[in-house]
């Protein structure tokens, strides 16, 4: 099943480079998200309910913490998919894009759902590099698809910096195998999760102190994380809408996987305070370089793109807090806001097709033009900004209560002032758009689609989390936070 995970969307990005019409693309296009989503759930659902840890001759292995990734993976990437046909066919209608380029766009998503697959498949560090930078290359060729000076623009600023990035991360995977050799004495098998977390407790302190700061700098800049996140707004804002919500909901939770694949090894190696230390700070400064950009923005994608920079630190943050309310709310926040912010960029999306603009004075009245679609926006914006009866009201509460446990009441009152500043700004924004009058020019009304269905689904489990969380969901959860504390060892 895991080479499925892997081959369905690769086969699928193949079939879309055929001359066939947009037509069969289309078709294409939702069997391949299909199949590769019920992929991605047997595989996830396999490791939780069954307990069964699959793993392949070829580097690849599934376990506790990689299936939430791919259960998020599958989720989010499925609904991207099916919600890209009728973005494309508007357009394709309003002439932004030829009938020639639907096929390669379709084929070029496929792909970049692959690539992230692989990144949180990938048992050996190595090949975990390539995946993740192979998701770079591949998605900045989505944020530049228009092919105009802002969109190529943000796609040439998005390789280089997450390039020069991720050339640090390299240089902390070569330090993890020096000093891992001594340990293991293979060369082959040094760069295999599954050997080094055993061992981590003999690796050498100071090699791995180095190794997780180059680590932190590397896959913190492709996470997003204050100040090595200036890459992400541009691109975010000058991307595909369904793209958008790929980069914000899955990309930036592939780089936090690896943070915190690099964090549970390094705690073993040199102990919790060095890792979780930096981590803190690191969220703490993503929470709150991202308050002013938020508060001042006009451009509702690069406003969606700057909350992404927050969230990122409020998961960052609980990791480095640790303790299983650190984790849990890590963890659910990471789900949760992959969640939200996917449907907040489809739906923004949807908005801006239809207003020819994205930025918010422009979009008055939306309430009044899209009933359907405005509602479903305005309350995937009260779910980011952590409102009940949301669930990542429910995940805040677990970081914010570990905070004042682990760091007094100082560190849990930024939090909260962080979040309720925020949240104050989103809520302004959107009562600007959502309760103006709507320009005499524009029509009123929409009628129900099956789009509406695909941005309904993820706000539904959005809700249920804040209202009810049935026991077999909290045991999923539970078995994930109890293999971060025990250190990753499976």
């Amino acid at each position: 099943m895991l080479y499925l995970l892997l081959l369905a969307p690769l086969f699928t990005a193949v079939c879309c480079l055929f001359p066939l019409g947009s037509r069969w693309w289309e078709r294409i296009n939702v069997l391949g998200a299909l199949l590769t989503g019920i992929a991605a759930l047997y595989c996830s659902l396999n490791v939780f309910l069954v307990g069964n840890i699959d793993r392949t001759q070829a580097f690849l292995v599934i376990d506790q913490l990689s299936a939430v990734l791919v259960l998020i993976i599958g989720i989010v990437g499925t609904t991207c998919c099916l919600y890209t046909v009728s973005y494309l066919r508007s357009d394709l209608k309003n002439g932004e894009l030829t009938e020639r380029q639907v096929g390669r766009f379709f084929g070029l998503l496929h792909l970049f759902v692959a690539t992230m697959y692989l990144a949180v498949l990938a048992d050996n560090l190595g090949v975990m590099w390539v995946a993740i930078e192979f998701t770079t290359i591949v998605s900045a060729l989505l944020v530049g698809f228009y092919g105009n000076k802002a969109a190529l623009e943000a796609a040439w600023k998005y390789i280089i910096i997450c390039t020069v990035g991720i050339a640090f991360a390299m240089l902390g995977i070569i330090l993890t195998f020096y000093a891992a050799r001594g340990v293991l004495g293979s060369d082959e098998i040094s760069l295999s999760w599954r050997f080094l977390y055993p061992v981590a407790a003999k690796l050498d302190p100071s090699l791995m102190k180095l190794a997780f700061i180059f680590i932190l700098v590397g896959y913190g800049t492709k996470a997003g994380l204050f100040p090595l996140h200036t890459w992400l707004p541009d691109a975010h804002s000058q991307a595909p809408s369904p793209v958008s919500a790929l980069l914000s909901g899955v990309l930036l939770n592939c780089a936090i996987y690896a943070i915190i694949r690099f964090h549970l090894l390094t705690t073993m190696a040199v102990g919790y305070n060095f890792s979780g230390r930096l981590l803190i700070i690191f969220g703490l400064m993503s929470m709150a370089g991202a308050l002013p950009f938020i508060l001042v923005q006009k451009d509702i994608k690069r406003l969606l793109a700057y909350s992404s920079v927050e969230h990122v630190g409020i998961i960052i943050l609980g990791i480095g807090l640790g303790g299983v309310l650190g984790y849990t709310g890590a963890i659910l926040h990471l789900i949760n806001h992959a969640l939200g912010k996917s449907v907040l960029f489809l739906s923004a999306g949807t908005l801006a097709q239809t207003y020819h603009s994205k930025l918010i004075p422009r979009m008055q009245g939306i309430g009044q033009l899209l009933p359907i679609t405005s509602k479903v926006f305005m309350a995937s914006l009260l779910a980011i900004g952590g409102a009940p009866p949301f669930g990542l009201f429910i995940s805040e509460l677990n970081v914010a209560t570990r905070g004042f446990q682990a760091g007094g009441p100082g560190l849990g009152f930024v939090f909260l002032m962080v979040i309720a500043v925020v949240f104050t700004g989103l809520i302004y924004f959107a009562g600007k758009m959502y309760f103006s009058d709507l320009p005499a020019r524009f029509p009123r009304g929409e009628q129900f689609s099956v789009n509406h269905i695909l941005l309904l689904l993820p706000l539904c489990l959005l809700i249920s989390q804040g209202i009810y969380m049935p026991g077999a969901v909290q045991d999923l959860i539970a078995k994930v936070v109890s293999f971060m504390t025990a250190g990753g060892v499976y």
